[in-house]
């Protein structure tokens, strides 16, 4: 086979990917892994929210700043949990051997995944206060921002500029796996969690289609 032809074969691979071979990778790793995504994102949950709730118990005294200390903690250990999710989601996506434990694995990424989040849903809820628009260009342009910080040990400014690079010519197909993942995840109730999940699975395998046409070029 000559260059040329592979070239053209590599060509042929790029303009194939989109939104359908997103949905459909990430949909065939949740129908697989399911069990284990549901219980990752509900003891996610559950976790931040026990430790919110202690140490609301714990401040009560504060005359209700409890409350914003509480909140606090439940970011600072969502931001955690989620670090791990994201890397068992990367190994999952690679077809990698995992186990549950893989989720307490993000401990050393908390501080920048929560400096990220907050500035993130900062800069989305400015955005949609003021014009609507800008804040869903934010959650599209850096919604690969946490793939990026725990894939490529990156810190939490330089992965929001690498997501926006990297989304360039496919934010149309970012936007809509978290148009239609968001819908399910508000109006199906309790397979909410399986929604969410098929959410980060498709953006997971978007992320390695991107890295990889990077690291080829």
């Amino acid at each position: 086979m000559g260059s040329s032809e592979m070239d053209d074969n590599s060509v042929t691979a790029r303009s194939n990917f989109g939104f359908r071979t997103c949905i459909s990778s990430g949909w065939a790793v949740v129908r697989d892994h399911w069990v284990i995504l549901v219980f990752a994102v509900f003891l996610r949950e559950l976790l931040s929210i026990v430790a919110a709730g202690l140490i609301f118990c714990l401040f009560v005294d504060w005359r209700g700043w409890n409350m914003l200390v509480a909140m606090i903690a439940r970011c600072i250990v969502w931001s955690a949990l989620e670090a791990g999710y994201l890397r068992l989601s990367l190994e999952l996506c690679q077809k990698r051997k995992t186990q549950l434990k893989e989720l307490f694995s993000g401990l050393s990424y908390t501080g920048q995944m929560f400096l990220a989040t907050i500035c993130l849903w900062l800069a989305v809820i400015l955005g949609l206060v003021v014009l609507i628009v800008p804040g869903l260009i934010f959650i599209v342009r850096y919604s690969l921002y946490g793939y990026i910080l725990v894939d490529q040990r990156s810190n939490a400014l330089k992965s929001f500029s690498t997501s926006s690079r990297m989304l360039k010519g496919y934010a149309w197909c970012a936007a809509g796996l978290i148009s239609i993942c968001s819908i399910g995840i508000v109006f199906v109730g309790w397979l909410s969690y399986l929604f969410e999940s098929l959410q980060v699975m498709s953006l997971c395998i978007l992320y390695l289609h991107l890295r990889t046409q990077e690291t080829d070029s």
